[in-house]
């Protein structure tokens, strides 16, 4: 099979993100500066395209990045996924997180869904994804601690903050290595 070649991009800047806080499946809209970050990446991946496809969370701010990226692309119509939305915080879903420690941040992090759960679920829509556009190019619109996650997974090695806006390739034989190690959850 040709696989798809997939880019994610995270969405752009929410007053929550400017605030500091975890913002999980809280569905807030972007703020100037998101919208500004969309287009920059939109431009960034407009000057290696062309690109095929623009698929999302379905979570407002990533819905608002990926229209403005297929906007700009000419892409079709956005494809959602719910696979593809935040980890879920649980109860620290809000809190204000700049200034406390790499620790802290986790175990609260923590007290929602598991990063474990995130990975596997993120993994298996990614390779469905590959799966429906073989040989096609991709843009994955999503969260910054979906992509963090996928990509320490895949790296096999902790991958650090992802800002607002940032493009990052998904290369795509780590994702079949990783589906051919770890089974896909149904």
């Amino acid at each position: 099979m040709n696989a798809a070649e997939i880019i994610f991009v995270r969405h752009g800047e929410t007053e929550s993100n400017r605030a500091g806080r975890l913002q999980g499946r809280s569905d807030l809209p972007m703020n100037e500066t998101g919208r500004r970050q969309a287009a920059a990446a939109a431009m960034e991946l407009a000057g290696t395209g062309p690109w095929d496809v623009v698929v999302s969370s379905p979570l407002f701010r990533a819905r608002q990045s990926a229209q403005i990226i297929a906007d700009l692309l000419g892409a079709p119509r956005v494809q959602e996924f719910p696979e593809l939305m935040e980890r879920d915080y649980g109860d620290a879903e809000g809190t204000v997180v700049t200034g406390l420690s790499e620790d802290n941040v986790r175990r609260l992090m923590d007290l929602g869904e598991s990063e474990e759960h995130l990975v596997e679920r993120a993994i298996n829509v990614l390779f469905k994804i590959s799966v429906q556009h073989p040989g096609q190019r991709v843009v994955v619109v999503s969260h910054g601690s979906l992509i963090r996650s996928v990509l320490s997974a895949l790296h096999g090695t902790r991958h650090q903050w992802v800002p607002n806006g940032q493009v990052l390739r998904v290369e795509s034989q780590l994702l079949t290595d990783h589906v051919a190690r770890e089974p896909l959850w149904h």
